[in-house]
């Protein structure tokens, strides 16, 4: 009778489970020649029967362990990283997010200190005089005085004065206005419409206004009366007549502080 061979006991595990078999069977004198398949199991093999030594090295699987109970090893080492790749290139810019809420109002500062109050000013005029004549004239080289009036103060003051005239001569020859304060028989002050100039062939406005000065500094008069003149001069060749028209002369007092 042709028999197939046991291909299904080339297993280490049937091997092992077949050498049991007979190392059993051989205790109690009995030979087996052959075995019937799936004929040996856990029934017929005696506890502790497969031993280390009954086992060839390397021939057992983890898959033949039950599991935990082979013994995890140590670890080990840790790898080396890898290289850190090159940076990527920076992506576009998103939209704009909407505006966040108007945040709340801040305290109100403090207020600034007032400043210093500065200094007062002079006092303004407290009076005024005016004068006016009609018309007047010269022809010689001494001044004439248009308008000649008295001026009484009653403290001491500075005076501003201001003087018009309409003039207008026969030929041509250096004029000059001049409105001055005397004290007796001296000039005190005066104010001048400035150089000489060649008198016109037509009614030409002539205008002064200042204060009272002497060597360019304005002075100030103590209580008194004094005279307050207008005056017209007339340069060389002084002997062309000029004639003025429309003359005014005012004189008002100034506080001092």
């Amino acid at each position: 009778m042709h028999r197939k061979p046991l291909t299904h006991l080339n297993t280490p595990a049937a091997l092992i489970i077949l050498l049991a078999v007979l190392i059993a069977l051989g205790s109690t004198g009995y030979a087996v020649v052959s075995l019937a398949p799936n004929s040996v199991g856990t029934a017929q093999l005696k506890k502790a029967a497969v031993t280390s030594s009954k086992v060839r090295n390397g021939s057992l699987l983890a898959v033949d362990f039950k599991k935990g109970q082979l013994p995890r090893g140590p670890r080990g080492p840790a790898g080396e990283d890898g290289l850190t790749g090159a940076t990527g290139p920076t992506g576009p810019q998103g939209p704009q997010g909407p505006a966040g809420p108007t945040g709340a109002t801040g305290p109100t500062g403090a207020t600034g200190a007032t400043g210093a109050t500065g200094a007062m000013g002079p006092p303004g005029p407290t009076s005024g005089r005016t004068w006016n004549q009609a018309s007047g004239g010269v022809s010689t080289c001494s001044p004439t005085d248009l308008i000649t009036q008295a001026l009484t103060l009653t403290t001491t003051s500075r005076l501003q004065l201001a003087a018009t005239a309409q003039v207008v001569a026969a030929g041509t020859v250096p004029i000059q206005i001049t409105a001055e304060v005397w004290n007796g028989d001296s000039s005190v002050a005066s104010i001048t419409s400035g150089p000489m100039m060649n008198a016109p062939t037509t009614i030409t406005l002539m205008t002064i206004i200042g204060v009272a000065a002497a060597a360019g500094e304005p002075v100030d008069l103590p209580a008194g009366t004094y005279q307050v003149r207008l005056r017209l001069t007339e340069d060389s060749p002084c002997n062309v007549t000029v004639t003025a028209t429309g003359i005014t002369l005012t004189a008002t007092t100034l506080g001092i502080a």
